[in-house]
Formats: C-alpha cells, sequence, structure tokens
C-alpha cells in the first residue's frame, strides 16, 4: 500500500493502464494506492458494476473498470492494484478504481473536461497516448452507472417472468 503525497504534487499525474490504455489523473485526487483485495457484492447493486472491499477496516466501494472505461472484458488483465479516490481517507465520496498496472509519475497539469467527457486532454508518453481524465467527471460517471444499475435492478423486481 503506497500513500501518496497530496500537496507539493498538484502539478503531477499519476498514469495507470485500463484494458490496454493509458489514463492518467492529478496524484492530489489519489489519496492512496493499494493493492486488490476480495470484493465482496453488494445485493442492490450488479457484480459486474461494482461492489465493496475492505479498506482500513472501512467497506469501499469499488466501481469496476468495464463499467467506467468503454473497454470490453476481453482486453481487461488482471488488476494490480486500486486507486482510491478522494481528498482523504476520511471523504465520504471516495471510491476505488481497480486498474491493470500503475506505469508511473509524469509532470503535467490535469484539467477540466468539456460537456460530460472523462478525457481532458491526450499526451504522448513513451510513443504511446496518455489519456488525461477529469476526477470529477470520473467520480460523476461512477455515481451514474452506479445509481442506473441500482435503477435497473429497482426495476426489474416488480417483473414477473
Amino acid at each position: 500500500m503506497k500513500d501518496l503525497p497530496t500537496s507539493a504534487s498538484s502539478d503531477r499525474l499519476l498514469v495507470f493502464e485500463v484494458g490496454g490504455t493509458f489514463y492518467a489523473l492529478p496524484i492530489g485526487e489519489i489519496t492512496e494506492v493499494t493493492e486488490v483485495g476480495r470484493v465482496a457484492s453488494v445485493p442492490s447493486l450488479r457484480a459486474s458494476v461494482g461492489g465493496v472491499m475492505n479498506h482500513h477496516g472501512d467497506a469501499l466501494l469499488i466501481v469496476h473498470r468495464g463499467a467506467l472505461f468503454e473497454v470490453g472484458e476481453e482486453s481487461l488483465s488482471e488488476a494490480q492494484n486500486v486507486l482510491v479516490l478522494g481528498k482523504s481517507l476520511e471523504d465520504p465520496s471516495r471510491l476505488g478504481l481497480p486498474v491493470d498496472s500503475i506505469v508511473g509519475m509524469v509532470d503535467g497539469p490535469g484539467g477540466t473536461a468539456n460537456g460530460t467527457d472523462l478525457v481532458v486532454d491526450r499526451r504522448p508518453l513513451g510513443g504511446r497516448l496518455v489519456n488525461v481524465l477529469d476526477p470529477q467527471h470520473l467520480v460523476m460517471r461512477a455515481v451514474q452507472v452506479i445509481e442506473e444499475s441500482v435503477v435497473g435492478a429497482d426495476a426489474m423486481q416488480g417483473v414477473q417472468t
């Protein structure tokens, strides 16, 4: 488990891989990088969308990569790490994002995306493109995916087969 600095690193990005694509988030938006633990199901949430993981004795909401990013399950390798997003460990809106691997840190600012797009910018890194993500839009997308999953489950309860 790695604690990450939040203050003097506002112009640093953590680069990670999901489904063969490089993404980056401002390091100040990531509380911690930890190992993937056992993810337990939540009764009202489809397992393909997320679950919860024990994180320092508390339940950490995990949102699966395939639910947030437009990647097929076949392109996802087994997640190695979880990015804990939030301003602090006490942040009630914190959530966990499993990633295939951590690539490293790069200099550069984050930003705010236009509309509902997650991507702020695309930057070259070692012959590949890195998609710099808007952390607020990422969290909003996670909330939307979870709400749609729960609403879908609620709607299906009234359907008889």
